[in-house]
């Protein structure tokens, strides 16, 4: 591979990176205001396979169950002020946790 393609094979993973990165600012925000709206609380795991920068989670009590985030360190500051969640994880995936989002507005009119 040449310089040339090098170089825009490079501009191309920076682009694709910034993406990803903006995806989840948008999502931790939402995550942040979600946690103000309901119990919640936080506080740090370490996950097998995952980096450390990424050890920071949140926990939020829905009246539906309990939901939660992981948030890299650069996310950090949006959970300021809320305290250490001392609940145990009661074993949601991703799948039970849109379950529980979703069981928030249906029936409500909302859908």
């Amino acid at each position: 591979m040449d310089s040339a393609s090098r170089d825009r094979q490079q501009l191309e993973i920076e682009r694709l990176t910034a993406r990803k990165d903006g995806a989840y600012d948008e999502r931790m925000h939402l995550v942040a205001a979600l946690s103000r709206l309901f119990p919640s609380g936080i506080r740090d795991t370490t996950t097998p396979g995952w980096t450390p920068a990424w050890k920071g989670c949140v926990y939020i009590d829905l009246p539906t169950g309990q939901i939660s985030y992981h948030y890299h360190t650069r996310h950090q500051s949006l959970f300021e002020g809320l305290p250490t969640y001392e609940k145990e994880w009661d074993g949601h995936d991703k799948e039970a946790v849109h379950a529980r989002l979703a069981a928030m507005w249906k029936g409500s009119g909302a859908e």
